[in-house]
């Protein structure tokens, strides 16, 4: 499983308030991967686990013919490295954050299959997960976007459904603080690499906030993902009419932190005094 995680493979993990995590027979699973599509529900689910106990559970689930994830559960937290980078770093209130790092055990989902369209993989995976959704769900844990989210109504067949037609950022992106003092600091996206996009990285000085910077790079990414384009370092940008002008440049420092493995761009305002300079 680490093998797969650390390929880059779009991945979840679910993580439950009880030791146990829910391991549904082939016929509900079905029926709950039916019920998570209103588009076109999957005429054929094949299950096959190679482990499947309390403790232990390992196996794949295919679905809609191009669809397979890998499924492997524990009875046991997440690695505390992986608590940090994710629930730790991710925006919701303390409160939310502090539940979801009371789970007991989790069950991973990464995807396997053939499709080629990064939505349509997440899509998947957020079917799987509504196929093992119960009351003990505390929350879905993204550990290639560095970030989390409770279940909520995320799950739902009509929220499913509405991701293909705009993306739930909040859900599939992560946008991290890494502070230089207590009024400076890099913002920097992950997760861009599922979409084939590299990251953004905005270094914050007093007076900026960082929601202003989040849309910036939600513009931007829209921007490279759905006109298929490539940007690199040295190239400009300005997005809307009157909008501000940016400068791409590669990264300079703390590439342990914003590198991402598509790479990552710094973004740099334009202003008339970096113009002349």
């Amino acid at each position: 499983m680490s093998d797969l995680i650390l390929s880059y493979a779009p991945t979840l993990h679910l993580i439950y308030s009880t030791p146990d995590f829910p391991l549904p027979d082939q016929l509900t699973l079905t029926r709950r991967l039916q019920a998570s599509s209103k588009e076109t529900p999957p005429k054929t689910v094949q299950v096959n686990w190679q482990i499947r106990n309390n403790e232990r559970a390992l196996g794949d689930i295919q679905f809609f013919g191009s669809h397979q994830v890998h499924l492997a559960g524990l009875a046991n937290p997440l690695p505390p490295e992986v608590i940090d980078q994710t629930i730790h770093t991710s925006l919701w209130q303390p409160q939310i954050k502090a539940s979801m790092r009371q789970h007991l055990s989790h069950l991973s989902l990464v995807y396997t299959g053939a499709e080629s369209e990064p939505i349509e993989k997440m899509v998947a995976l957020y079917q799987t997960a509504h196929a093992f959704e119960n009351e003990n769900l505390l929350g879905v844990v993204n550990p290639q976007a560095w970030t989390a989210h409770p279940p909520a109504d995320f799950l739902s067949p009509k929220k499913i459904d509405s991701y293909r037609h705009q993306i739930p950022f909040i859900l599939w992106m992560g946008y991290v603080k890494f502070f230089i003092d207590k009024q400076h600091y890099w913002l920097v996206s992950k997760g861009h690499h599922i979409f084939d996009v590299p990251d953004l990285a905005y270094f914050i000085q007093p007076g900026e906030t960082s929601g202003d910077i989040i849309n910036l790079f939600i513009n931007i990414f829209y921007y490279i993902f759905e006109q298929d384009i490539t940007v690199t370092a040295g190239d400009s940008l300005t997005i809307g009419e009157g909008g501000t002008r940016m400068r791409f440049s590669e990264v300079s420092e703390y590439p342990e932190l914003l590198l991402g493995p598509s790479g990552t761009l710094v973004i740099e305002k334009i202003t008339s005094q970096s113009a002349r300079d």
